[in-house]
């Protein structure tokens, strides 16, 4: 679903694309990442789901709740200690059946190593693994079809602005955006060292080495989960102008960007834009909102 949030005084039109209204288990780009990785899984006759994230993750609330439904066991490889307390997220996720699989930081930092991979799947036999985020050529391939939800392949627009966690959700929508329109991406951590370069290895894995995206790292607020005052002030302003919620981690973030460049001229007078609401309501529960 697409609402057209205002227009600016210079004839900037912004609107929104709802992906947090696609599922209720897994809204959002979760869904498109997600779906066909559980095909894939079902295809190779695995019994388990494995991944990793943080004790907030939006990928693993979906990936316990999508497993729970199709009937896999679900693993989660969690950045925390044993003893802490179970966030909201994860008590969703126990619900649902989800194993969790505790790892410090520092074993959490080689969750990409080949080695360590092996190792975790060697406690888990009969596993599809899913890297953090979805992100893998699947699941790449999977936020390609959020295209489809866009008129004329979003031909009617000048940009599509989304935040970034892996860049796996822009590298899926900037191979399949019809051509002429630019992709920004608004990282939400600082990644200036490695999000661009990855970006460019999933376009070319998907085989649709584009120059059509961009990120723009002025607004990730000096780290992941980390919300200024000034983005808390926009949420919220948001929130109650439109009443759309928004998530404080992504969706937030790239509201604030877009409404920062409006503000200050960055696109040309008439242009259209659309904001991609990337879900991840859940995560709000982590903040004291």
């Amino acid at each position: 679903m697409i609402q057209n949030l205002y227009t600016s005084a210079n004839g900037v039109e912004v609107d929104i694309l709802r992906l947090d209204t696609i599922d209720s288990l897994a809204p959002g780009n979760k869904w498109f990442k997600l779906v066909p990785n559980l095909v894939a899984a079902q295809h190779a006759n695995a019994t388990r789901l494995i991944s990793f994230g943080g004790a907030y993750s939006n990928h693993l609330h979906a990936l316990a709740a999508l497993g729970h439904v199709k009937g896999f066991e679900t693993i989660g490889c969690v950045r925390a200690d044993r003893g802490d307390p179970l966030t909201p997220t994860l008590l969703d996720a126990k619900s649902w059946g989800m194993t969790l699989h505790y790892l410090s930081r520092s074993d959490y930092r080689r969750r990409n190593e080949r080695e360590f991979i092996t190792e975790i799947l060697a406690q888990y036999p009969n596993s599809y693994l899913i890297p953090e985020g979805g992100a893998n050529k699947i699941g790449a391939g999977g936020c390609g079809k959020i295209v489809d939800l866009i008129p004329n392949r979003g031909s009617d627009y000048t940009a599509l602005v989304l935040a970034c966690g892996t860049g796996t959700t822009l590298a899926g929508i900037a191979s399949m955006i019809a051509d002429g329109v630019r992709v920004i991406g608004v990282p939400v951590l600082k990644a200036e060292k490695f999000m661009a370069r990855d970006i460019s290895a999933m376009l070319a894995v998907l085989g649709a080495d584009r120059d059509n995206w961009q990120l723009d790292h002025r607004f990730h607020g000096g780290a992941y989960a980390c919300l200024p005052q000034a983005v808390l002030e926009h949420m919220q302003t948001f929130e109650c102008y439109h009443g759309i919620l928004l998530d404080p981690v992504y969706t937030a973030k790239a509201s604030y960007a877009v409404q920062s460049m409006v503000d200050n001229q960055e696109f040309p007078a008439g242009s259209r834009i659309l904001l991609v609401h990337t879900g991840g309501l859940q995560g709000r529960r982590g903040f004291n909102l």
